[in-house]
This record gives C-alpha cells, structure tokens and sequence, in this order.
C-alpha cells in the first residue's frame, strides 16, 4: 500500500485486436483513468495500446505474450511492493486473458492492493472466477491446437492460409487461388521483371505498388503452386524472371493439378 497521506492508483489499458486509434482504446484511455482518478489522489498509467492478453499458459514460447512484456512484469512487481492502493482496469480480462491473471492477484494480496473495473465489480478472489479462468485457458489452448493443425493441413495441400495478394483472389471454398481483376497486369508485371525492366518503371507502366511486384518476384512459385488451375499457374511462371523459379520447366505446378495437392 502507498504511504498513509497520498493514494494512488495503476490504471492498465489493453486491447487484444484493432487498431490503436480504435473506439475501444478510446474509451479505455477516458474512463479507465478517470475511474483511478476517483480513487486515488495520483495514478500511473500503463497503456499497452493492442496487445495480446494471452501468457505462456495458451501460447508457445516464441509467440507474443502478455507475460514477456517488461512493463507488465515491472508494474506486477510494483503491485506486490505495496506500491498502489488500486489497480483498476476495463475489465478483468484487460489484465491478463488466461490463468497469468493469478500473477497480478497473488501480487495484489502481498501488497494490500485492491482492484477496480470499469465494467463493473468482479470478485477476483471468487471460486467461480478462477473456476472460469481456468476453463477459457483449456479451451483457448485447445483451440490454438485446432487452428495450427488446420493450418499445416492447408499447408501440406498447398492451400492459400492468407489474405491474396493482387491478381489472385480465392475461389468459393476459399481454399485455393484464381485469377482476379488484376491478373494479366500481374502477369505483364513479371514479364517486364524478367526483361529487365526496373521496379519503378514497372510500378509507373501498371499500377501495382513497387512492394507488391517485389513480393510477386520473391514469391511467385509459392503463389503458383496455390493456384487451382495450372493454366493460371503456368502463365505467372512463365512469365517470372528466371531467378524468380526454382527448377520450373513447364511441368504442372497448380495445387490441384495431376492430384498433387489432395
């Protein structure tokens, strides 16, 4: 707890997705601060703006995670300390989405600290609290299991796993790639690469961004292999420079052509 003349207050701000500027962070960044301000006399703010709320209990080690952020690990330790009166966030959710939210309630009791939501009373001490923590982190890391497999099936099918680049758009099961609007300027693109034409002139002669033709050279086998119909594949791989391809001689290279892919 803070000495016995000043109170203060940690007010937390997090968003898991959108955008920075996004009405949910707006919102927080108001009343979060404004609540701490009701209950203490000053208040630090640790804002970590869309940030992951998930911890090493739900993802891998090498994924971004709540608990490899140094602010919140130093501002837990403050809390411990006995630093703060309060910590008041959004929600409880704000502070941690899985079973790492035990982090900030152990430091809590060690400090005397008291929390506070915007949202509403939660009690975090509660049977049915840690009850419910407990199962939303099983039932993430089950579906974080789910969605990998999902991916490497899509993968070992050579399945398009994000958003098409230009000229290729997916087909109905959005599973694999077809020719979109752009797809002969893509196409005139590579071929210009191949002549030797520069990435600007190219940029200027088709309106594709300069970043976009250099990721249709980097990538273009991978994209071709993704293709449903070898007919489009056959046409961006002919069309690429020659470095561009990785022992391609005109042999069929679509995702489902000779039943390679499935």
């Amino acid at each position: 707890m803070s000495d016995a003349t000043t109170s203060k207050a940690l007010a937390v701000i997090r968003r898991s997705q959108g955008d920075e500027d996004g009405a949910s962070l707006r919102l927080q960044r108001k009343q979060v601060p404004e609540l701490a301000s009701d209950l203490a006399d000053e208040y630090d703010v640790v804002d970590l703006g869309v940030h992951t709320g998930f911890s090493i209990l739900s993802r891998d080690k090498d994924d971004p995670r709540i608990d490899d952020n140094d602010e919140i690990l130093n501002a837990i330790e403050r809390v411990r300390t006995g630093e703060y009166d309060h910590v008041v966030a959004w929600d409880d959710s704000r502070l941690a989405r899985d079973d790492f939210f035990a982090e900030w309630r152990r430091a809590a009791a060690s400090g005397s600290v008291e929390f506070a939501f915007v949202a509403g009373d939660v009690d975090v001490d509660s049977m049915e609290h840690g009850v419910r923590r407990t199962v939303e982190t099983a039932i993430k890391r089950e579906e974080i299991r789910k969605a990998r497999e999902a991916v490497n099936d899509r993968e070992q099918r050579a399945m398009w796993n994000s958003r098409p680049p230009v000229g290729l758009e997916f087909d109905d099961a959005r599973e694999y790639l077809v020719a979109s609007e752009r797809f002969d300027t893509v196409v005139d693109a590579l071929a210009m690469r191949a002549d030797g034409v520069s990435y600007r002139s190219i940029a200027d002669a088709t309106g594709l961004s300069r970043g976009a033709i250099e990721r249709w050279v980097d990538h273009v086998e991978d994209r071709a292999r993704s293709c449903r119909d070898d007919g489009i594949a056959r046409k961006l791989l002919d069309a690429a420079p020659d470095d561009a391809i990785d022992g391609y001689e005109g042999d069929d290279l679509s995702a489902t052509s000779g039943g390679e892919a499935v």
